[in-house]
């Protein structure tokens, strides 16, 4: 059937329809994929953050035990033991305002510490530039806030949320400031149980409730007999790429028994760094420490040691939950089945249109001719215009006309019956000859009027098998048949015979006529396949004998098929069941 403009337009609206369908579809399926991955990467984001936010805090308090561990010895004490080998303690020394250097602990040590002061000391005295250092890290120190503003992160916290990368960026600050007042706090308590009055020195640091007087040094105790005046708290320094705990010391008197010193510890970095790391392998197993130089508000630094946390790794979003991949699947799979569904609906629709286009073509094609002829013969005989002698011929030709719109009628009411599932079938139990045998007269009648001859053979072995069909519809199929052989052979005769099969008899019917191309072999049991201009054009008709029978037989469990290996006419084989 060729397209019409009207089934065009249904194509073309289901066409926009189905691409407004999709592109919702692709619209809203990329929109949801988007937002679980910025939920996903928000979400690795905050993991990410509150396990760096952890593991600082447990390097923040491996560091500070050992500057607490340092801070608790006593000022001024010499010939300290030495420590264990996997302690990341170098040596401790003093160094005094005259220049004078000495080992508390780790003697051998002492010209290779001399040699990186005098290298770093850029040409100055060497106590001037650690006293420097001194000033440098305290002020490093105090520029880190030991109390965090609590308003503005809860203003933050509103404005942002939770998992947004300024909502973490304002929590680590807040972690910072309260892990400085956490390593300060410990730091000061340590100082206080040493016996040290260091308010001065650090006037920023949380003091303790009640600051234990100044204990005097004993002869040959601590401090070698000396008397302590103050003594500042430990702070870490570089200095020429090594790290340092580094305090001033003021004793009564001067140089060379009393005066000003430098107190000290050697910290092997590398040594410390791995301790830290340690801590922290099962939070973040690839993260490295990088120094921190100057003054600095980075929230990935140590509080403790002037570290950087590196974590070596970025944040890894999840996959995309599988609730979400199954609902967006079957959205998808749910849009495609109603493109699809409505695809088939308009093509239904379309067929049918096409269909009963056709139909009332080619059904008013049909009434034409015989309409015409009753109408123009009826007039002649009622005028008298024909003779006595010709008078049985118009009357013969009336007859074939009624009879041609009685079959063409029968056809279409039957066709109807099937299509609305109304036919009702009076199925009784027969031999194939008595089946056969009354309708030879019919068929002979209708192949004569063609010019043609039948020849029936119902002497075969299967001709005597029992069958149970509707007899009706045996006979409307076979006579269709008949006709069509009638109207399209044209010559020669037509043979009908019953041949056995497994579970039933197969009626073949085969003419002689120019039989049907492989290619109309389907096409031929299609409803109204023959057209109003085929039928104008070739023989009269409309289509709809074929599909009729085929429909008929298969409703009684048989079949009607076209025998493609017929070489010479058309043949026809009809399967009923026995």
């Amino acid at each position: 059937m060729k397209a019409t403009g009207s089934s065009w337009c249904n194509w073309a609206a289901l066409a926009v329809c189905a691409a407004l369908v999709l592109g919702a579809m692709t619209w809203l399926t990329r929109n949801v994929l988007s937002s679980e991955h910025e939920r996903s990467n928000a979400e690795a984001r905050a993991d990410l953050q509150e396990r760096m936010r952890l593991a600082l805090w447990r390097m923040d308090a491996a560091g500070t035990a050992i500057i607490v561990d340092e801070s608790q010895r006593p000022v001024g004490e010499t010939n300290l033991p030495a420590e264990p080998a996997d302690s990341p303690v170098r040596m401790r020394f003093e160094l005094s305002e005259n220049g004078s250097l000495s080992a508390r602990m780790g003697e051998s040590r002492l010209p290779e510490l001399k040699r990186l002061l005098r290298d770093t000391s850029e040409g100055r005295v060497v106590f001037t530039a650690l006293c420097g250092s001194i000033e440098l890290s305290n002020s490093n120190w105090e520029a880190t806030k030991k109390e965090p503003d609590y308003a503005q992160q809860q203003q933050k916290e509103q404005v942002f949320q939770r998992d947004s990368a300024p909502a973490q960026a304002a929590s680590n600050e807040k972690e910072l400031s309260l892990r400085s007042k956490a390593v300060d706090t410990q730091v000061t308590k340590a100082q206080s149980r040493a016996g040290g009055d260091y308010k001065n020195a650090n006037p920023g640091a949380v003091k303790p409730p009640v600051a234990p007087p100044i204990p005097p040094a004993l002869p040959g105790g601590n401090g070698g007999g000396r008397i302590l005046r103050d003594a500042g708290p430990l702070r870490p320094s570089w200095i020429g790429g090594q790290l340092f705990l580094l305090r001033k010391v003021a004793w009564e008197g001067t140089p060379p028994s009393g005066g000003k010193t430098i107190e000290g510890v050697w910290l092997d970095p590398l040594a410390l760094q791995q301790s830290l790391l340690e801590e922290i392998r099962d939070l973040l197993p690839m993260a490295r420490l990088a120094p921190a130089v100057g003054i600095s508000s980075d929230a990935m630094v140590l509080a403790s040691f002037p570290f950087r946390l590196e974590t070596g790794e970025k944040p890894s979003p999840a996959a995309v939950p599988r609730p979400i991949v199954i609902s967006l699947a079957a959205g998808w799979a749910a849009a495609i089945l109603a493109i699809l569904a409505a695809s088939l609906l308009v093509r239904g629709i379309v067929r049918l249109s096409e269909r009963r286009a056709s139909f009332v073509s080619a059904v008013t094609h049909e009434l034409r001719t015989p309409l015409t002829t009753f109408r123009l013969y009826s007039d002649m005989l009622e005028a008298g215009a024909v003779k006595e002698e010709k008078r049985a011929d118009y009357l013969h030709v009336l007859t074939r006309e009624a009879d041609r719109l009685s079959h063409l009628v029968e056809n279409v009411l039957a066709f109807s019956r099937i299509e609305r599932g109304s036919a009702r079938a009076m199925v009784k139990q027969i031999t194939a000859r008595e089946l056969l045998e009354p309708m030879r007269e019919r068929f002979a009648s209708r192949l004569d009027s063609a010019g043609m001859t039948l020849h029936m053979d119902l002497e075969t072995e299967a001709a005597s098998r029992l069958l149970k069909v509707d007899t009706a519809a045996v006979e409307h199929i076979l006579f269709n048949l008949v006709d069509n052989a009638a109207k399209y052979a044209g010559k020669g005769s037509l043979a009908m015979r019953v041949e056995p099969l497994p579970n039933g008899v197969a009626i073949r019917v085969s003419d002689q006529g120019p039989g049907i191309p492989a290619s109309e072999h389907k096409r031929i049991f299609r409803a109204f396949h023959k057209s109003a201009r085929d039928a104008a054009e070739t023989r009269p008709g409309v289509g709809l004998g074929l599909a009729l029978s085929r429909r008929l037989a298969r409703s009684m469990g048989g079949d009607l098929n076209c025998d493609a290996t017929a070489t010479n006419g058309a043949s026809f084989v009809l399967s009923l069941p026995s």
